[in-house]
């Protein structure tokens, strides 16, 4: 049964009305549609204002925590290599059917969210999407098709990524999507260009301490079809689930007292801790992950175009333009050097 919470300091919160409404208001932009070709210095664009106001205190509390330890990585067995990136094309760049496809387009089509502050969300004035995997679909884009490159965003929700692959309706996703072994299954992936692991985010008096017996009880939200999702269905806690289309769903829900917590990974927890500093994170991150961008496994020639694009953008740890779009997006949410550029792997 349900455990009803209290809004008087009990288990409930009450919300705070200025991030509950950016919440909503990038609930209302799921599911649009973005074309055009990204403005010039779109990733030095500042956040909104309202939501700047409180990056002091966010990133005074990313500062004052020391790196949680990290879970052992998944491991796939030896027929599913956790590896999965193909080698990255060499300097020629040969041209296969899938990039032949996106060049005699035109136009690069990229899945994304615009709902994940500091990942990739709408500037309120400016109407833009800017964001750390933004700054990274542009750099793919650029390479692909030279400057000023026409780029086609889709938002998709977490749960539909790898299908808006499968249907055909994008040509990658760059959209904090982790490899897993799960996936493998499905999609094929670049190499990883950020390290995370899922974690719980709670409001500020919470007495939450982890998923531990603290949470027994209580209602942890996680976006569907996430990586979230799947820990939390598979581990023993005492937790009621509720799901949600997107992260930023559940963080709403926590905003109105409807949940106790959400789990998402420590990175895109990061922007909604900058978003509403009342937040925190708590207990251990319990995965090991990488993001990757998605493609589909036929798309070879794609994947090893974008290890080449990401090689450069990895580049060293002092100067790169990930390390570029991680000091403008990212630095103040986490705690110092807990993160720098993955190393590249690959499979051959």
């Amino acid at each position: 049964m349900r455990r009803t919470r209290r809004r008087d300091g009990g288990r409930g919160l009450a919300p705070d009305w200025r991030a509950l409404l950016l919440g909503v208001a990038g609930l209302a932009l799921a599911g649009t549609m973005v074309v055009g070709s990204l403005p010039e210095g779109s990733t030095a664009s500042p956040g909104p204002p309202e939501s700047r106001a409180g990056e002091t205190g966010a990133a005074t509390q990313a500062r004052t925590h020391d790196p949680v330890p990290l879970a052992e990585p998944e491991e796939c067995g030896d027929d599913e290599p956790f590896d999965p990136a193909e080698s990255p094309l060499g300097a020629d760049r040969t041209l296969g059917d899938a990039v032949s496809a996106i060049k005699d387009a035109g136009e690069l089509v990229v899945g994304v969210d615009q709902n994940s502050y500091r990942w990739g969300y709408r500037h309120p004035e400016s109407g833009d999407l800017i964001g750390f995997d933004i700054d990274l679909a542009q750099a793919i884009a650029e390479d692909l098709l030279g400057p000023d490159p026409r780029v086609i965003f889709r938002a998709i929700p977490t749960a539909e990524r790898e299908a808006a692959l499968e249907r055909g309706d994008v040509d990658m996703v760059v959209r904090s999507m982790s490899i897993t072994c799960d996936r493998l299954r499905h999609v094929a992936f670049s190499i990883p260009y950020f390290d995370t692991g899922q974690q719980l985010l709670v409001p500020g008096h919470s007495g939450i301490t982890g998923l531990d017996e603290t949470i027994d009880g209580l209602t942890v939200c996680s976006a569907s079809r996430s990586t979230a999702n799947v820990e939390l269905v598979r581990r023993d806690h005492g937790a009621e689930l509720m799901e949600m289309p997107n992260h930023l769903d559940c963080l709403v829900q926590v905003q109105l007292g409807l949940a106790d917590a959400l789990m998402t990974d420590s990175a895109l927890a990061a922007g909604h801790i900058a978003q509403d500093p009342s937040m925190k994170l708590v207990g251990d991150e319990l995965t090991t992950e990488s993001y990757g961008v998605a493609m589909r496994p036929d798309d070879e020639d794609l994947v090893r175009w974008v290890n080449a694009v990401l090689e450069e953008y990895l580049g060293d740890e002092d100067d790169s333009r990930w390390q570029d779009s991680f000091d403008e997006w990212l630095r103040d949410y986490l705690p110092p050097n807990a993160v720098t550029p993955p190393e590249p792997r690959y499979r051959d």
